[in-house]
């Protein structure tokens, strides 16, 4: 299956452009200029130019190839728009118009209508009621809504504002997207067909998934038991409750049903369930490590708070702390201070520099007992310290021992450590700012490793 021509699209059409910056034509159109890989052409039925470019009447007029079309009119014209677009040659089409399936019979009806006009012409459709869709990794954002931080995690959202706000929270976090989807009413295209073609793409590590309800629960249960095992898909089901389920029904369409199915269906297809928007995002991201061979986690810190709340949150996700070996003890002593805690989770106290970072995550990364480890580093009391030192020590041990274990960074000082996260990201360690985020990370790594057959149990 290939949907290059919603991501890597050759000419895109912005049917409803606009020069009014109170439209969401304008916006949309404003964020598809900076497009590189394909032209873009903005149709408008009353304005020869748009933002500085030349506009159509008609997606017909356009001279040149167009693969998507954006369509942001009034409801009452999109019928013919998805003819016109069917006689252009079109082969998707982004549907942000609203006021469809969502709003009851009558409009399923004619999203259905639209279906069939579409599939005539060998259209696919994305929508209706979405905001659109985004591939950081070309710089083309067909959404209203501002470009997110260039990353390697796919995420599909069935609520387009919720997509929109988990963007603004994720590039004020500094986490990456590498393709958003605002999937909408899935009149036509859903949630099993994105996820069977970002399981053979490149750029996209992990599959993040808002779902408020499915049309065809069995066929998503097929597609999810093939993609995961190529690639981890996190799933945060919503409407888990009567009044949530009777909410989402009326918010895009979909029959919520019964959250114990859905989380039955979700656990026999290796899909891992997030409990909150930071839950997906935290497991999401754990996924530039590589899989545990086990679910034995060590505890590395310079305070023992932190320590502390990080080791009742992998046991409450059923993870375990590891049973450091006697050698591996007997090595933290040899450079420790007296009144550090040498057994898990290992306090360093709170003079512990860099080469202390380093000397104790290669202790523990070469404990055969330990399947995954976890370096927490709060704000550095000392003189002349900051954490960056702490981070490099934590890298330098990775790269020497080079042993496979996956490593998470849990680094609680606000601003002051934003360089250690950026340093230990670039290396490929992503770095938490909560116990409980940690923990999820290292819980969605566990449960993909069984998924995979890496770990058994």
């Amino acid at each position: 299956m290939t949907f290059d021509y919603f991501f890597r699209p050759k000419g895109i059409a912005v049917i409803g452009a606009s020069n009014d910056p109170l439209k969401l034509g304008y916006e949309v159109f404003k964020n598809l200029k900076g497009y590189k890989e394909g032209k873009v052409y903005p149709v408008n039925v009353k304005d020869e130019v748009v933002q500085g470019v030349k506009a159509y009447r008609n997606v017909k007029e356009i001279p040149g190839e167009v693969d998507l079309a954006v369509i942001v009119v009034p409801k009452r014209f999109v019928k013919e728009t998805v003819v016109d677009c069917g006689e252009k040659g079109v082969k998707g089409i982004i549907l942000i118009t609203a006021g469809f399936g969502e709003v009851g019979e009558e409009g399923k009806r004619e999203e259905r209508e639209l279906v069939e006009i579409a599939r005539r012409y060998g259209m696919r459709i994305v929508g209706p009621n979405c905001v659109g869709i985004m591939n950081t990794h070309n710089d083309m954002n067909a959404t209203f809504v501002m470009n997110a931080k260039r990353g390697d995690i796919a995420f599909i959202s069935q609520s387009g504002a919720l997509g929109a706000g988990i963007i603004y929270k994720t590039v004020k976090e500094g986490i990456g997207f590498s393709k958003f989807v605002s999937i909408g009413n899935m009149a036509d295209v859903d949630f099993a067909e994105f996820m069977e073609y970002l399981a053979d793409t490149e750029e996209d590590r992990a599959i993040a998934l808002y779902i408020e309800g499915l049309r065809d629960g069995r066929r998503f249960m097929d597609v999810a038991r093939r993609v995961t095992r190529k690639k981890p898909v996190i799933v945060l089901k919503a409407g888990r409750s009567e009044s949530g389920a009777r909410a989402a029904s009326s918010h895009t369409g979909s029959l919520a049903g019964s959250y114990r199915i859905y989380e039955a269906a979700f656990k026999q297809s290796g899909v891992i369930i997030a409990d909150t928007i930071d839950d997906m995002l935290s497991m999401a991201r754990a996924f530039t490590q590589p899989l545990p061979k086990g679910k034995r986690v060590a505890i590395m810190t310079n305070a023992g708070g932190p320590g502390v709340l990080t080791a009742d949150a992998i046991d409450r996700l059923g993870l375990k702390l590891a049973d450091l070996e006697d050698e591996t003890i007997e090595e933290l002593r040899s450079f420790l201070p007296p009144m550090a805690a040498v057994k898990n989770p290992v306090d360093m106290i709170a003079s512990a520099r860099g080469e202390d970072y380093y000397r104790t995550a290669r202790a523990l990364l070469e404990d055969k007992n330990v399947d995954l480890l976890i370096s927490i580093c709060v704000v550095p009391t000392f003189a002349g310290m900051t954490p960056t030192e702490h981070a490099e020590g934590v890298i330098r041990a990775v790269k020497e021992v080079n042993n496979g274990k996956p490593v998470l960074g849990l680094f609680m000082a606000g601003y002051v450590s934003e360089e250690a996260k950026e340093l230990l990201e670039r290396n490929g360690i992503p770095s938490y700012e909560r116990p409980e985020d940690v923990a999820a990370g290292a819980y969605a790594l566990v449960e993909f490793a069984k998924a995979r057959g890496v770990l058994k149990g």
